[in-house]
Formats: structure tokens, C-alpha cells, sequence
């Protein structure tokens, strides 16, 4: 994100974080997993168990898992 002008960061970090949430459902899909996104987050506590540094932030979740036998 570097070579990013400041005022497009935040703008390009959501799309990437999209595309990503995108490609970890067409995994889970292919893989007879489910995945939600999950927005609700403490997103400070997650920050810090994986060691964020002051520039980086949690956008979202994403939950991945066997599908609810019916």
C-alpha cells in the first residue's frame, strides 16, 4: 500500500478485502464447506492476538466450517 496516494488506501484495502472474502467462499464452496463474513467483530482484540502493528486493521471475519447436518 505504499505506492498508494493516502487518499485511495482505504478505498483499495475494502476492495481487497472483498475480493479476498470472494475467493475464501468459492474455496469453501468447492470444498463442501459454508463461510459467513462477519462484520460484528471486536476488531481491537483480534488486532492484537495476531499482532497488529499501529497501521493495519481488521476489516471483517470470516467463519469457515462444516454445514449444519438437516
Amino acid at each position: 500500500m505504499g505506492l498508494v496516494p493516502v487518499a485511495q488506501r482505504e478505498a483499495y484495502a475494502h476492495v481487497a478485502a472483498g475480493a479476498i472474502a470472494q475467493n475464501v467462499y468459492l474455496f469453501a464452496a468447492s470444498n463442501g464447506l459454508a463461510t459467513v463474513i462477519r462484520a460484528w467483530i471486536d476488531r481491537a482484540a483480534i488486532g492484537d492476538a495476531l499482532g497488529l502493528s499501529h497501521d493495519q486493521q481488521v476489516m471483517l471475519s470470516q467463519t469457515v466450517g462444516y454445514r449444519k447436518a438437516s
